[in-house]
């Protein structure tokens, strides 16, 4: 079994994020998006390029190298924190 190391960007800054962003990437690029990075598409095996590839293993080496490269842009979404807490008086009798 091998292991591929990962550059993770700084801007991106955690594992967590870098598989949700890489993850919808590799869903756009599944149904019809331009990949933004070079791609050598896979050839069936009477040695004829493929249409267009619906390989997921595919679509994700190309998305995870998309966002490797910095070239996927994302927001990271507003935290919003809401304060529920109520001030009643207590009565001792």
């Amino acid at each position: 079994m091998t292991r591929t190391i990962v550059h993770i960007p700084e801007e991106i800054a955690n594992k967590y994020r870098f598989v949700v962003v890489s993850g919808k990437r590799c869903d756009q690029l599944q149904r019809g998006a331009y990949p933004k990075v070079e791609v050598t598409v896979p050839v069936s095996r009477l040695g004829h390029p493929q249409e267009a590839p619906r390989l997921a293993s595919f679509w994700s080496q190309v998305s995870v190298r998309e966002v490797e490269e910095s070239r996927i842009a994302f927001e990271e979404p507003e935290v919003i924190s809401l304060d529920y807490t109520i001030e009643a008086p207590i009565s001792v009798e």
